[in-house]
C-alpha cells in the first residue's frame, strides 16, 4: 500500500472512530444542525434515545403483562431470572439482591441498547465514548455507596472501607488503600468497556477502509468484515454482561465486606 493510500485509510479510520462526533467537543446537542440525519452520531442524542427505548420496553411489559406471562412479557421475565439468580442473588443474598436487582436489569440494557446501536448504520455507539462510560462507573460508585449506607447505616461506610480488626495504627493506611481499590473499580469498568467497543469499531473501520482503497481486489476483506461484524454482536452481549456482572461483584463486597 502506498503512502498515499495508508494516510487515506488513517484519516478515515481517524473520521469515523477516533474523532467522531462523540467526542469529549462535541456533546452539545445538534439543535440548529440542518441535516438531520447528523444527530445520529452524536453520543449525547445516543444517550437520550438508549433512554427512551429503556422506557419504551418498561412500558411494554407492564402492558403484556398477566398472570401467565407470554411474548415479550415471558421473555422479560426470563431475563430478569438469569440477572437475579446469576447475578445479584450470589452477591447480595435475597433481600439486599430484590432491593438491587432493578438497578442491574436496567444497566444490562441500557449499555446492550447502547452496544448494539452503534452497529446500525446512522447510529453512534456511546459505550464508544469514554464519557459515557465514566458516567456509568460514577453511577456505580454512587449505587454502592447508597447501597452500604441504605444497608448498614452511616456506619456501615466504615466497614465497608476499613476492615475490623486492625491495629490503630494500619487503620488509616488501609482506609487509604480501600479508597484507592474502589477509586480503582469505577476506572477499570470505565475503560473496560471503552477499549472493548472503541477497539472492535476500529477494526471493522480498517477493514472498510481496505475496501474502500482496493475496491473488488479486497473482496476477501468483505467475509473477514462480515465475521467481524457478528462478532461484534457477540461482544455487545458480552461487555453488557460483564459490566454488570463486575458492578454486582464490586458492590457486593462493599455491602457484605464479612464475605
Amino acid at each position: 500500500m502506498s503512502t498515499g493510500n495508508q494516510e487515506a485509510v488513517s484519516q478515515f479510520i481517524n473520521h469515523h472512530v477516533m474523532h467522531h462526533a462523540g467526542s469529549l467537543d462535541a456533546w452539545n446537542l445538534p439543535f440548529f444542525r440542518i441535516d438531520a440525519l447528523e444527530w445520529f452520531r452524536y453520543d449525547s442524542v445516543m444517550v437520550f434515545v438508549v433512554g427512551a427505548l429503556l422506557v419504551a420496553t418498561a412500558w411494554a411489559v407492564r402492558r403484556s403483562h398477566t398472570a401467565i406471562p407470554k411474548g415479550l412479557a415471558a421473555v422479560a421475565e426470563a431475563y430478569v431470572v438469569f440477572i437475579r439468580d446469576q447475578i445479584v442473588r450470589p452477591n447480595f443474598g435475597d433481600r439486599a439482591g430484590h432491593r438491587t436487582l432493578s438497578f442491574f436489569c436496567s444497566l444490562f440494557i441500557f449499555i446492550l441498547f447502547s452496544n448494539l446501536l452503534g452497529l446500525i448504520p446512522l447510529f453512534s455507539t456511546a459505550t464508544g465514548n469514554v464519557n459515557v462510560t465514566a458516567g456509568l462507573a460514577t453511577i456505580f460508585m454512587a449505587a454502592s455507596l447508597t447501597a452500604v449506607i441504605h444497608a448498614h447505616g452511616w456506619r456501615g461506610l466504615k466497614a465497608a472501607f476499613v476492615p475490623g480488626g486492625l491495629p490503630v495504627w494500619l487503620t488509616p493506611i488501609m482506609a487509604v488503600m480501600e479508597v484507592v481499590s474502589f477509586l480503582s473499580r469505577a476506572f477499570a469498568l470505565t475503560m473496560r468497556l471503552f477499549c472493548n467497543m472503541l477497539a472492535g469499531h476500529i477494526v471493522i473501520y480498517s477493514l472498510l477502509g481496505l475496501i474502500a482503497m482496493f475496491g473488488l481486489m479486497a473482496t476477501p476483506v468483505m467475509v473477514v468484515t462480515m465475521a467481524m461484524y457478528v462478532f461484534e454482536l457477540f461482544v455487545a452481549f458480552l461487555q453488557a454482561y460483564v459490566f454488570t456482572l463486575l458492578s454486582s461483584i464490586f458492590m457486593g463486597m462493599m455491602v457484605n465486606p464479612e464475605h
